[in-house]
């Protein structure tokens, strides 16, 4: 396929398409994540997703640790070359047999600090696992580069669903942990596999652009150290003073908590730094289309994590089953988390788009800070539901901290900052509150729910339409679906007048 020609890019046209694809993949992907969830809550129990969370965090703390951002620098540049594509793909394969090494050397010492041997086995099958995926075909990157988001759309869907049928299968057989492990496996060869059936390019062995990579890539490595350990510190304290049904419950509130905000905000992103890259040149435009971003992230992320929140226990109920219930409490407190957090994701793209690695990693460990000096305070008084709590205040320290960062190092006015935020803000907690008062009337918990997704999701968009009609119709997400629903009419018009 050929090359997009930055200059004769639609740079708006493709942003809105490319978050679209960016979105469905995303959605996709965790529905069947979710529908795999409420089947697998009712054929496992909560401490045998606390057995493999006991392993995968493992598995994360030793990735963190030597990833070197291929992806992000193949991203980042604006001009591509075979060298430095091949180079991204060879600095893969070096992470990969380091992490590998080093999670066969570990995995009996992270057997003993959580005091569960079956956490062994399971991180030697992994790290198998990710060896071999370290070769997985670089040219996906690029194609996400490209604009080719409908490719890579397929690539992900394609390997999720053959994880969650594996998973599924190996549940109903076995009842236990292993379905999850091998689960996990079969997904992540099967990406390997798909990206050289999916793309063309061949990657060969190339070393030459990894010295250059590294000025960048150091600070991108202390920034995910801070990211990583920051967004899982929590679940690593929590498995060493409790046990595997209590990580198990805490792990997969967490997981559910996120998931609208975690699928809503990063798909947006995926799309977002190849666009930004195409402009780099022009500082205004860079600025704008972060604002535009901001503000499009927040009407939806805000409707749909607070709204998560003001339903927590009716969606525990109806998604994990009975034996689940403990789990409301978190599923709570990690919706803010989540909604929080991805609130300013669009400042963090235009940080790394201005080479301000060194910047970005500093938020992530001011945020880790802050958690750490919350959970010494709070753990002691309120158990493990006080890790939740101390994530809560070090996200709100991480949204402040970039907020400040936005306005004193990428220029972003603090009054262009609130014009973009406060709409959604306001009718998202009016939403929330209005959801308190809406009554059960029904006997059966999904039918409560479904009604209050609906009140909550009316009142959202009649109450976002007429602040927008308030504030002067800005342009923004509002203006984009008004001109996209124009547009598609005139093409159902003419389609009609020529037949």
């Amino acid at each position: 396929m050929p090359k997009p020609d930055p200059k004769k890019i639609n740079l708006k046209t493709t942003f809105i398409r490319g978050a679209a694809w960016s979105m469905g993949m995303r959605w996709s992907i965790k529905f069947l994540g979710l529908i795999s969830t409420v089947i697998l809550a009712r054929l496992l129990t909560p401490a045998d997703y606390g057995i493999v969370t006991m392993a995968m965090l493992v598995v994360g703390v030793v990735q963190v640790l030597v990833d070197f951002g291929a992806d992000t620098n193949v991203l980042r540049h604006q001009h591509l070359t075979t060298n430095l594509i091949d180079s991204a793909w060879s600095l893969r394969i070096l992470q990969g047999w380091i992490v590998a090494l080093a999670l066969a050397v570990i995995a009996p010492f992270a057997g003993g600090y959580f005091q569960q041997e079956k956490v062994v086995p399971i991180i030697w099958v992994i790290s198998g696992a990710l060896l071999l995926t370290s070769f997985t075909n670089i040219g996906m990157t690029v194609a996400r580069k490209e604009f080719q988001f409908g490719l890579e759309y397929r690539f992900n869907v394609y390997s999720k669903i053959l994880g969650v049928a594996v998973t599924l299968a190996a549940a109903y057989f076995l009842r236990d942990y292993r379905a999850l492990v091998i689960g996990i496996v079969t997904g992540s060869l099967s990406r390997l596999v798909l990206s050289y059936l999916m793309h063309p390019h061949r990657p060969r062995w190339n070393t030459s652009e990894i010295r250059s990579m590294w000025h960048f890539s150091k600070w991108l490595l202390v920034s995910g150290i801070g990211r990583y350990a920051t967004k899982n510190a929590d679940q690593i304290i929590a498995g060493r003073i409790g046990d595997a049904h209590t990580l198990g419950v805490y792990h997969v509130a967490a997981d559910i908590g996120q998931m609208p905000t975690g699928e809503l905000g990063p798909p947006i992103m995926r799309a977002f730094l190849p666009t930004l890259s195409a402009m780099k040149d022009n500082r205004g435009r860079v600025s704008a289309a972060v604002l535009k971003t901001f503000s499009a992230v927040n009407t939806l992320t805000l409707a749909v994590g607070l709204g998560f929140f003001a339903v927590s226990e009716l969606l525990t109920t109806v998604l994990l089953g009975a034996k689940w219930t403990e789990a409301t409490p978190y599923l709570a407190i990690f919706a803010l988390v989540g909604t929080i957090r991805t609130s300013v994701t669009p400042f963090q793209g235009m940080l790394l788009l201005e080479g301000k690695s060194k910047t970005h990693a500093y938020l992530m460990w001011v945020e880790l800070a802050a958690f750490l000096v919350a959970a010494a305070l709070l753990t002691p008084h309120y158990g493990i539901i006080g890790l939740a709590y101390a994530r809560l205040f070090s996200v709100f320290a991480f949204m402040v901290s970039s907020i400040r960062t936005a306005h004193l190092q990428l220029g972003i006015l603090y009054e262009r900052i609130f014009q973009s935020i406060w709409r959604p803000l306001v009718c998202a907690i009016l939403m929330v509150v209005l959801l308190r008062y809406v009554p059960e009337a029904f006997e059966q918990d999904f039918l409560n729910l479904i009604v209050k997704i609906i009140v909550g999701g009316i009142f959202y968009l009649s109450a976002i339409l007429l602040t927008w009609q308030i504030a002067g119709k800005p342009d923004g997400i509002e203006e984009m679906a008004r001109s996209a629903a124009i547009a598609t009419w005139k093409k159902l018009v003419s389609r009609q007048q020529q037949r």
